[in-house]
Formats: structure tokens, sequence, C-alpha cells
């Protein structure tokens, strides 16, 4: 079994893959939890009881980078891999530093060429919602970034004085009643419609009909809203890695 770990803003998500692309399990840490890597690499002897033969990582929070890793070195009995700018992941970019992509883009990208097809457009809705553009010969040609929900919200709440924070909830009607109401349905709506405008305009850059896949945590709030069909992979990122992994080792193996 191999782990593949995602340290995001807000959470470290641990999957474990055996012989499928299904993960046969995942654990999500908040980033606040850990000091250091002696109470990550405790929490993994202690939640996964498996003998571990490799792992893969990607970060998007630097300063968690080494700590993680340092606790996997304790934990892991073959190789780590390390998804950098310097990682071979044999994706073609055309007008973008490599070196100023997110590697949990790289991992989206790579599941959806192997899963999905191209062309393709991916929308990764998390603390931040990101949007990779990949064409029909399967090159990444740029993207968007934008806020997500949870910082949507934040927003508005610490940028005025009188609009509460609130939970997002699935809204009843198009129309709020109130404040708590309308700003749910604000942010919400406002993700389904980026999420169909960003689609159709791509469809328009390139002149044809694109596969759109979803993934993220704030997917669930946004998806039941939009009327243009998608692909929702809960753990595209997660299989993206574990693609990679193994592309890691073939290369090896093939030297």
């Amino acid at each position: 079994m191999i782990l593949a770990v995602d340290i995001g803003n807000t959470n470290i998500c641990v999957a474990g893959f055996s012989d499928t692309d299904t993960p046969v399990f995942i654990k999500n840490y908040p980033d606040s939890r850990f000091h250091n890597s002696s109470e990550f690499l405790s929490a993994l002897k202690s939640d996964i009881p498996q003998e571990i033969s490799g792992a893969v990582l990607c970060s998007v929070v630097p300063v968690l980078s080494s700590m993680v890793k340092e606790a996997l070195t304790g934990f892991v009995r073959g190789e780590i891999v390390v998804i950098d700018s310097e990682f071979n992941d044999g994706l073609r970019i055309s007008g973008y530093d490599r070196r100023r992509l997110g590697n949990d883009r790289i991992a989206d990208m790579t599941a959806v060429k192997a899963l999905y097809g191209t062309p393709a457009v991916i929308f990764d809705m998390g603390t931040a919602n990101t949007v990779s553009v990949l064409n029909k010969d399967g090159v990444f040609i740029g993207g968007m970034i934008m806020p997500g929900l949870g910082l949507s919200i934040n927003a508005l709440s610490s940028g005025t004085a009188l609009l509460p924070g609130i939970k997002p909830s699935q809204p009843n009607s198009l129309l709020g009643q109130d404040t708590v109401s309308s700003i749910n349905n604000g942010v919400i709506y406002s993700g389904a419609f980026a999420l169909e405008g960003v689609l159709a305009r791509v469809e328009e850059l390139l002149g044809e009909k694109v596969t759109a896949v979803v993934t993220g945590g704030a997917a669930k709030f946004i998806l039941p809203q939009c009327r243009r069909r998608v692909i929702y992979d809960e753990h595209l990122l997660l299989k993206g890695l574990k693609i990679l992994y193994e592309k890691k080792l073939n290369d090896e193996g093939n030297r």
C-alpha cells in the first residue's frame, strides 16, 4: 500500500491506495494540529496499522512540507516522491511558468488526462477555487484562481459592519428572504454561475465542447445549483498523486 498526501490550506489529507484508483482509506488532519514531525508521525502510527511501501506528497503550504516529509520518512519503508517544480510530471504547458503552478493542480490535471480525456476544464473548489484548462492535445494553456466559498463568506462578514458569518447550506430558493439566506444564496449561486460562465467562455475560446470535471470540498454546495452537466470526482487530486507516483517508479525502472 502507498500513501498519497495532500497538504492543503485547511487540512493535511492522507489517503491509502492499494491496487485500484479508489482510496482504501482517507484521513484528514487540520493543518494547525501538529507542531512538529514527531506529533504527525505519532498520528500516522496510531491511525494507519497497514505497512506502507511508499508515499507521494504535494503541498500548497511550504512551511508544512518538510515537517510532513520528515514524519513520512519515519513511517514509510519505501520511496517518498515529492511533487514539486523539479518533478518530471510529463505535463505539457503553454505560456505558464511551471515554478509558479500549484502542484495540486498538476495532480488534478494528471488525473483528468488519464481518466476523463481532453479538452477539459478542471474546477478544484477548496479554500480557493482553481480553474485549469487542458486543450484537445492535453496541453495546459492557463486557468484562473478565485475565492472559495469559505473565503467569500469570511470576506463579507469581516469587511462589513452588519453582515454576519454563516455556515453554508443548500438554498431553499433562488432569492434569500433575510440577511443570512441572502448571503448563503449569494455565495452559492455566484459559485454556480461562475462555473457555468467559465465553461461557456472556455468553449468559445477553444471552439469546441469540453469535459468539465469538478472536485473539492465546496463542490457539494455548488453543484446542485448548476444546470451544466459536469463530472464530480471527490478524490481527483489523490488519484492524480497515485498516477504520478507510479510514473516516477516506471521512469526509474526504464533507466
